[in-house]
């Protein structure tokens, strides 16, 4: 996998829904899917999930925590 970015310094972009779960994006890192299978990609505890197998967070149009976006 390319892609080595700190995904944790990045706004979730769905933490305007107010979730129970909060907001704070992981990866790249393993995650199982519904049917049991490994992936890889970005991902937040409230549902939101990205493929990292090429993508840089520019890609994904995150942004940097603290308004910094480059």
């Amino acid at each position: 996998m390319k892609n080595k970015a700190d995904y944790s310094q990045y706004k979730c972009p769905y933490e305007h829904l107010e979730k129970d779960v909060g907001h704070e994006l992981h990866g790249p890192e393993g995650y199982e899917d519904i049917h049991g299978e490994k992936l890889y990609g970005v991902w937040c505890a409230c549902g939101f999930r990205a493929p990292v197998f090429y993508l840089e967070p520019k890609d994904l149009k995150l942004e940097k925590k603290g308004g910094d976006n480059q």
